[in-house]
């Protein structure tokens, strides 16, 4: 396998977007004239990188699905697959299913998985040569091929990098990597002695145990891939990395990039320094869990559907750009909101005031950049666009006026698919009770700790009692949970709530078992009865509690809440937001919880001898770039508050928040009740 390296200036760090989009150029190089297969995570990537128009750009005969129904044509002699992962197991099955469908003679495969995964994904810790297993992988091909003597190149080029915005990079491909939580503790042991091999292990007792060593093999593999991807971000970056954590996975997750030996390598090198902090979704699901809208993206996360295959974008009903009937919308393509292919500032600054700015400023920047396009193409003797006011009708008003126009349309498709998307959202109808949801969430935040105010837990069991006439979905009631427990801490989750949650909530689950959404069927299971609902009832106990003393091991960090008094209503203070701010402020030695991964022999001897000398050890904001990684998901609220922050304080580094993906309500609730993908046991 041969892998692509990206050379970048020696002097100054190149962003994260430039290196991976340097990636995306020498992928491209190999498309000329070939079937492309791609996979969901390198398609996902490529929305974000250029979309579709890239790849016929670069002179694509054709561009498939990589699933086992696809195949090359009579006449289709080169095949490029793009894959996101390691080609092992399923991944294998599926490339040899294609080629032996095909009549390629020149295959191109490009893994998103460096030969270090590769050899892991098939060997897992053993010592193998993984130059011997990318030749057997190539004879594989050949062999599948037909032919010993036909062509194929095997690359590794991590494209699984999403630069959102100028600070945000999202890697959606792992998506499935989630924090471990105390009640992961039972399964994680039984799998360690199932899977040991008669070897004598020590017993898992709490997460403090849990290393790399005592995951399933596929959730290391995972892990592996996601800090080897990393790891070769910041090589082209030139970047030498110190490394923070916060939280068991998170911690996890930084020791296994510390240790990779490629790393350690390259840190000999590079010149420039980059500080990365990984922390715990799990630490604070009470952004991830709220139906507030403090940006336009938090609402379009909730109401809108994710397009499809995709984590992050959403899809966008095209029909008041058509004349197709209400019966037949269904036929209509989705639109975006995202539009990498075109380099015009307009979509991207929209779309970054989508996920930082206040709803009422994106919505004007939207209203204006739309009306300078239509005044721009004369579209305004069939409406007053230029008088016209700021409301949700005349915006949408305005967009239809380019259904007559196929060449305005086409000119400014990016931003009025980005119109239509925010006009959909604000004209759902769901908006009203949602945001009678957030007022009984400032309900319950008032009534924690408070000893005159009915306890927040029982105020959500009555609730649960009365669903049908508040018309509050088992969803929307279980992500109230989520906020209470993970903002209130054990206090607010007593064993009597425990008792109290698992017969009432049993009951409402058999009684709504003909309309549970998706979501509770994944709780739940496809079979509902008495029994299923208990056991889905104790888990989500279970669960409750876990959130709940998810910060009990911190010192400085474990409260989210702040109680008022006469003057002042009690508040909420994000994790996130108090963690980057004393990133930037506070001492080193006030930084209790964040827990330095040495950076190797020599920082070892200077830990050593700071026992002799005053030496400190170093804290984020040394470093000229800060990267803030959360392992499991971000909120577009986060990120606002991460930018006002940052605004604020106004540091010497650059700040970049990295994660997964975004997430919302319904992620959270699915990441949190349903088992666990890594941790699934027959």
């Amino acid at each position: 396998m041969k892998i692509v390296a990206v050379r970048q200036g020696r002097m100054q760090a190149a962003s994260p977007y430039h290196v991976s989009e340097a990636w995306w150029t020498e992928a491209l190089k190999k498309v000329k004239n070939a079937v492309v297969f791609l996979d969901e995570g390198i398609a996902e990537c490529l929305h974000w990188h250029g979309g579709l128009v890239r790849l016929v750009n670069a002179k694509a005969s054709d561009v498939k699905e990589f699933s086992s129904f696809e195949c090359g044509g009579q006449d289709d002699t080169k095949g490029v697959f793009l894959i996101s992962s390691a080609i092992h197991n399923t991944k294998k099955d599926i490339l040899r299913d294609i080629i032996q469908s095909s009549c390629f003679q020149y295959c191109v495969v490009i893994s998103a998985a460096h030969p270090n995964v590769h050899s892991y994904a098939r060997f897992g810790g053993r010592e193998t040569d993984e130059t011997m297993i990318m030749n057997q992988l190539e004879q594989d091909i050949l062999t599948w091929m037909g032919n010993l003597n036909y062509t194929v190149e095997i690359f590794y080029l991590p494209l699984v990098f999403v630069p959102a915005t100028d600070n945000l990079l999202l890697l959606p491909a792992f998506s499935s990597i989630y924090p471990l939580l105390d009640s992961d503790i039972p399964t994680i042991a039984r799998l360690q002695q199932m899977f040991s091999k008669g070897e004598r292990l020590k017993p898992v007792e709490s997460l403090g145990d849990v290393e790399f060593n005592h995951l399933p093999h596929e959730f290391r593999t995972s892990i592996r891939q996601l800090v080897v991807c990393l790891h070769s971000l910041l090589v082209g970056m030139n970047a030498r990395e110190e490394i923070f954590t916060i939280g068991h996975t998170a911690r996890i997750v930084g020791t296994e990039l510390e240790n990779f030996s490629m790393a350690k390598q390259s840190r000999k090198n590079a010149t420039n320094k980059v500080s990365i902090v990984f922390v715990d979704r799990t630490l604070d699901l009470v952004s991830a869990t709220t139906q507030s809208e403090e940006t336009m993206m938090d609402r379009i996360l909730t109401l809108l559907p994710r397009l499809y295959g995709h984590r992050i974008d959403s899809a966008v009903n095209m029909a008041p750009l058509s004349n197709v009937h209400m019966s037949s919308e269904w036929t209509l393509i989705p639109g975006n909101l995202v539009h990498a292919e075109e380099d015009n500032e307009s979509t991207r600054s929209i779309l970054e005031s989508m996920l930082v700015a206040p709803k009422k400023e994106t919505l004007s920047l939207i209203n204006k950049k739309i009306i300078q396009a239509a005044n721009k193409k004369s579209l305004e003797s069939k409406g007053d666009t230029g008088a016209s006011k700021l409301t949700v009708e005349n915006l949408k008003s305005i967009i239809q006026l380019f259904s007559s126009d196929m060449e305005a349309f086409k000119e400014n498709a990016a931003i009025l698919q980005q119109g239509l998307g925010v006009v959909e959202m604000l004209t759902d109808n769901k908006h009203g009770h949602l945001d009678q949801l957030v007022s009984v969430e400032k309900l319950l935040l008032q009534s924690i700790g408070e000893p005159d105010e009915t306890p927040p837990f029982t105020q959500i069991l009555q609730l649960l009692r009365t669903r049908e006439s508040r018309k509050v979905s088992l969803d929307e009631i279980l992500c109230l949970m989520l906020y209470v427990v993970s903002l209130g801490g054990p206090q607010v989750f007593s064993s009597t709530d425990e008792y109290a949650l698992t017969n009432f909530l049993s009951q409402a689950i058999v009684q709504d078992k003909e309309k549970l959404s998706d979501t509770m069927m994944g709780i739940v299971g496809v079979d509902v009865d008495e029994v299923s609902a208990l056991k889905a009832s104790q888990r989500i106990a279970g669960q409750l509690h876990a959130i709940a003393s998810a910060r009990v091991h911190l010192k400085k960090y474990r409260s989210l809440y702040a109680s008022g008094d006469s003057l002042q209503p009690s508040t909420y203070h994000g994790f996130l937001n108090q963690l980057v701010y004393d990133c930037f402020t506070a001492p080193q030695p006030e930084l209790l919880d964040l827990e330095y991964k040495s950076g190797g022999f020599r920082d070892l001897i200077k830990t050593g001898f700071s026992l002799f000398v005053n030496v400190s050890k170093p804290v984020p904001r040394d470093a000229p770039v800060m990267m803030v990684f959360v392992v499991g998901g971000i909120t577009p609220k986060e990120l606002q508050a991460v930018r006002e922050t940052v605004k604020a304080v106004n540091p010497a580094c650059q700040v970049v928040v990295a994660s997964t993906h975004l997430t919302y309500p319904k992620d959270t609730l699915s990441h949190i009740l349903q088992p666990h993908p890594y941790l699934v046991v027959d």
